[in-house]
């Protein structure tokens, strides 16, 4: 994280900004940049920390490639996915359904409730297995519906992710409940739940979202598929580019993207949400999906390393 210092040598005071980050042997590299005699305010601050982290990201790129992981953490979750589609494969096709059923089930639970669902992960599991209706609002329960065949329809999607793929998964998820908004960008600027940075003004959307897919085209091969996954997932949270759905398609979307480099589908827990929240703020700070992409390794961690042993 960058941070003003200071150094007195004499009657003089010197203002730098310093970052420091890890390398890939553990060790910690300093970057430095004098800003001159006098302190700066701190909307002066704001603009140096911002054009210093631009600076450093180019330089970490030049360190580590476009990668956000070290060695160590992709061959770690490399084994981890491999180990468990040994398991996977032993299991016959009825624990297999049970397997994606169940996951569906937690992800359409968790992912609605970090939004705000009341649902809870039983009602989830009735709606979607026994399609049983509780007596709750009955925008949730279309969404958890919805939720579940938007799963199920990336499952076997052989489709590159673009424009229209976008805007067709967003319009299956909310059609019902939010037809004037489904599967159109949005009209009116808005904010992220539950994280503090801005997103992209409605009048750029469109503009934005069109650089994205270029830059996605231009990196999707240099990146580790849960480091393509978290850029992605945390591109589209920052320009937000619907009015509404935006945290839950972006969690769709990079499932879609791990689903299709054969890797499993992270489940981000409701209970860790304040953490996921937490990265995506450190994210937009220091313009890296650095730490999206670590706590995606801990939650792949959790969720494969022991399972179906």
């Amino acid at each position: 994280m960058v941070y003003l210092a200071k150094s007195k040598r004499g009657n003089k005071t010197y203002y730098y900004l310093v970052e420091s980050i890890t390398l890939p042997d553990k060790n910690r590299k300093q970057f430095r940049k004098y800003i001159g005699l006098k302190k700066p305010s701190d909307k002066k601050q704001e603009v140096l920390f911002a054009s210093f982290k631009t600076e450093i990201e180019e330089k970490r790129k030049k360190i580590f490639g476009h990668h956000y992981l070290t060695n160590i953490e992709i061959n770690k979750i490399d084994k981890i996915n491999f180990s468990f589609l040994k398991r996977f494969e032993k299991l016959n096709p009825t624990e297999k359904e049970q397997f994606w059923e169940n996951f569906v089930n937690a992800f359409v639970y968790n992912s609605n409730s970090i939004e705000g669902s009341t649902l809870t992960a039983k009602e989830v599991t009735l709606i979607l297995k026994e399609n049983l209706a509780p007596n709750k609002d009955i925008s949730d329960i279309i969404e958890a519906k919805n939720a579940g065949k938007v799963l199920e329809y990336i499952k076997n999607l052989k489709e590159e992710l673009s424009d229209n793929l976008l805007h067709k998964l967003h319009e299956m998820y909310f059609k019902e409940t939010k037809p004037f908004i489904a599967g159109h960008y949005k009209t009116k600027d808005n904010l992220v739940r539950g994280a503090t940075f801005e997103t992209s003004p409605a009048i750029y959307v469109i503009t934005d979202m069109q650089n994205f897919f270029e830059e996605y085209k231009n990196i999707k091969k240099k990146l580790h598929p849960l480091e393509l996954a978290a850029w992605t997932h945390w591109k589209i949270e920052k320009i937000h580019p619907f009015q509404d759905g935006n945290g839950r398609i972006g969690r769709i979307i990079m499932n879609h993207i791990l689903n299709q480099n054969n890797y499993q589908m992270i489940d981000i827990k409701t209970k860790e949400k304040a953490n996921y929240f937490k990265a995506l703020k450190k994210c937009d700070k220091e313009n890296s999906a650095q730490a999206l992409a670590k706590l995606l390794v801990k939650r792949f961690q959790k969720q494969y390393k022991n399972a179906l042993k």
